[in-house]
């Protein structure tokens, strides 16, 4: 029996007539959309296996709950007279369905057009839920989520919600939801003013100048020449045990830097070392959430740095370590400069692909590991169906809890190389 009807859930606040804008990477987000829709790389596909007798009725009035608890589950985007893109957070549908697969079907199938099927911008909603039931007591949860609303963070604020409003529809009772300090539209707003106070032509002259003569694209053997295809992505672990990851994190408290910094600057001397070339441009996404009042908030809330890197293709690992401490520092000074308004100080032309590098670095804070919760058991698997926007990119898992990985376009590289570079960068966090 579906339970919808028992739980009363505060009614979701209107803003059908308040557009707010957009934020500059959104802005980058939106017009790569309109490029390529569906294969920019900006739809996240998150996939979890649950076990156990799963209520569906009760995940759906949860996946409502959440959906009127976060603005940005709300958000859809609009024009303004002027052709200016805005967003509103009016939409009270959720994109959901529930059917049935063959037991040990491949989750790649499973996923299939789903994590690729464009978003409607305009109507909404900008994500999409699928559960599969494939077993007596086994499901598959596809959730789909358009960049445009989502970010790193969002993973584990968007779980956390779903399931203690899961929790309170199997138990009858209504979902307990702190109100946030902080809305996610007036973080928007924040943040558009800082955007255009850090665009004053001194302060996006001062982020470009350090970029003018760094080099644009990091061309190794095994890398083929021209524009990229469907984007679809290969993921590599870095082959480093645990042991090894804990060394990492004990020498980088010994040099005094974060692993992240750390790692950044050994990627840039595993890229130096493979041309020779002692410097090296990487796109990092960074998340803006210092204020204790951000972190319950779901949404785009990132900006993209160029970290330039500087180091000595033949010089040791922990000068390197370093070079990636200094280099990362540098380009947070810069953080609320758009990405964009640097790219156009530096007259580099727009297009479907990064218009200043070819590689990034992120962390990758999503909940993974297998959690038990209500009487389920909920596997976060490997991520599938990746798009990707870089010809390289290290990922880098919150704290460095589990090993690196680096993740490619396959249609790019020649068979092996990558593996190749993977190896070679677990000798380099070895030897640091």
């Amino acid at each position: 029996m579906s339970s919808e009807a028992s739980v009363p859930v505060a009614p979701a606040v209107s803003r059908a007539a308040a557009a707010f804008p957009l934020t500059a990477t959104q802005q980058g987000i939106w017009l790569a959309e309109l490029l390529q829709p569906g294969e920019s790389g900006y739809h996240d596909t998150a996939v979890s296996r649950v076990v156990g007798e799963l209520d569906p009725d009760a995940l759906r009035a949860a996946l409502t709950d959440a959906q009127r608890h976060h603005e940005a589950l709300r958000c859809r985007l609009t024009t303004t007279g002027d052709g200016v893109p805005a967003q509103v957070f009016d939409v009270d549908a959720v994109d959901w369905s529930y059917r049935e697969a063959a037991p040990g079907t491949p989750v790649e199938r499973l996923v299939g057009l789903d994590s690729s099927e464009p978003f409607d911008l305009e109507t909404g909603p900008l994500w999409r839920v699928r559960l599969i039931r494939t077993g007596p007591a086994e499901h598959v949860l596809i959730v789909v989520t358009h960049h445009l609303v989502t970010d790193g963070w969002s993973h584990g604020v968007f779980l956390r919600t779903l399931l203690g409003c899961y929790l309170a529809r199997t138990q009858r009772v209504r979902p307990a939801l702190p109100a946030p300090g902080l809305t996610y539209h007036e973080w928007i707003l924040d943040k558009v003013r800082r955007e255009r106070e850090a665009q004053q032509p001194d302060r996006v002259r001062e982020a470009a100048a350090r970029l003018v003569d760094a080099p644009r694209r990091w061309a190794p053997p095994g890398l083929a020449d021209g524009p990229a295809g469907p984007r679809r992505a290969a993921l590599l672990p870095v082959p480093l045990a645990a042991p090894r990851i804990e060394a990492l994190r004990q020498s980088c408290r010994t040099v005094g830097t974060t692993p992240f910094m750390a790692l950044a600057g050994l990627f840039a001397l595993l890229l130096a070392r493979r041309t020779g070339t002692g410097e090296v441009v990487v796109a990092a996404p960074v998340a803006h959430r210092a204020d204790p009042r951000h972190a319950p908030l779901m949404g785009c809330m990132i900006d993209v740095v160029p970290v330039r890197v500087e180091v000595d293709p033949a010089g040791p690992v922990r000068d390197a370590v370093v070079a990636g401490r200094t280099a990362t520092v540098t380009a947070l000074r810069h953080l609320d400069v758009p990405y964009r308004g640097i790219s156009r100080a530096l007259r580099l032309p727009p297009g479907d692909a990064d218009p200043l590098t070819n590689l990034s670095l992120e962390e990758f804070n999503a909940p993974l590991g297998t959690h038990r919760f209500a009487g389920l058991e909920i596997e976060t698997l490997p991520r599938v169906a990746l798009r990707t926007r870089h010809d390289l990119s290290l990922s880098v898992p919150a704290g460095v809890s589990r090993s690196p990985e680096l993740l490619v376009p396959a249609d790019r590289w020649r068979p092996g190389t990558v593996a190749a570079l993977a190896e070679e960068f677990a000798e380099l966090v070895t030897a640091f």
